[in-house]
């Protein structure tokens, strides 16, 4: 495949714009000596006036969607990598880049990443960050913020039922071919990443943190997930809070969800994964019948959302 990675860069201009920011994060991107590798700049409602300034600066080095109406970055960064793979075809893997993350000036960064990823067949590799990392629900003696990396010498695998937070992370292209879409999109707002594992599972593949390597990376640069509530006004937490009128309970109390292995914010002890669908080196054992449940839990349908009805200006 001669496409290697569509590298997804995802802003927001609800609260307001960051386009100094953007612009630093953008020339570090290209910047990198990555083969092979194309940028698309995600904008979910930032000005007109900030979608200029990039424009006029970037041209055609770049790609661009620009959202119109306000979703979820789960919903535009999948929408952002359907309109990447329209253009351009598959890639072998995608990366999700949250507005706050900035490479350091060294231009290997992306293609030391783009090679762990390849050597290690991760089904998602996840990058070290400064900030808001989540690494303290793997092990005690793990910090949420840390200026040095924390994964050092090797890799590290999050074993099944355990999260971080989503920032830097490159998702494998048989995600797509499996789900035609990468990132699960029913969730409002918190809970997407504790799908991943079983995400992962489903095709085949680990959820990795590559060793050695930290971004920089400002929390909340842009607000987090500004377009819906955080909280479910109807089921009075966080967990179940989805979109489209869904019931998280569906899943949770589903006998075959269980039986195939699904789990969900097991941090909560929400839904405990079943270890009997896996062997013991954490693969599954029913990945078909995986790949059905997490298509009918976590994934929106077309009927609710139609991805091609998104309004979005997209250039080229």
């Amino acid at each position: 495949m001669n496409n290697k990675v569509l590298l997804v860069y995802n802003t927001c201009g609800i609260k307001k714009d960051n386009t100094e920011w953007y612009i630093k994060c953008l020339d570090r991107f290209l910047g990198q000596k990555l083969e092979d590798c194309k940028i698309i700049w995600s904008s979910c409602l930032n000005s007109t006036k900030c979608f200029k300034e990039i424009y006029q600066r970037y041209g055609d080095k770049i790609s661009y969607c620009f959202h119109a109406e306000p979703h979820t970055v789960n919903i535009t960064f999948n929408k952002a990598v359907q309109h990447g793979i329209e253009k351009f075809g598959e890639f072998e893997g995608y990366f999700y880049i949250d507005s706050g993350c900035l490479l350091s000036e060294e231009n290997d960064l992306l293609e030391k990443i783009y090679y762990n990823f390849l050597a290690n067949n991760c089904g998602i590799l996840s990058v070290q960050t400064d900030t808001d990392t989540g690494f303290q629900g793997l092990e005690s003696h793990f910090k949420n913020d840390s200026q040095e990396a924390q994964i050092i010498g090797e890799n590290y695998i999050i074993p099944l039922g355990k999260a971080i937070n989503l920032h830097l992370n490159v998702f494998h292209n048989d995600i797509f071919r499996a789900y035609g879409k990468i990132i699960p999109d029913v969730f409002a707002a918190h809970c997407t990443e504790s799908t991943f594992n079983y995400l992962c599972a489903s095709v085949g593949k680990k959820w990795a943190i590559m060793k050695d390597l930290i971004v920089k990376h400002k929390k909340s640069l842009d607000g987090a997930t500004l377009c819906v509530p955080h909280f479910s006004a109807v089921h009075r937490n966080r967990w179940n809070n989805l979109l489209y009128g869904r019931n998280a309970l569906d899943f949770v109390n589903d006998e075959e969800a269980t039986a195939v292995g699904l789990g969900y914010e097991e941090c909560n002890q929400i839904m405990m994964h079943n270890p009997s669908a896996y062997d013991k080196y954490g693969n599954s054992l029913h990945p078909d019948k995986l790949v059905a449940a997490i298509n009918k839990f976590f994934f929106l349908s077309k009927n609710e959302l139609d991805y091609d009805k998104i309004k979005t200006k997209t250039i080229p």
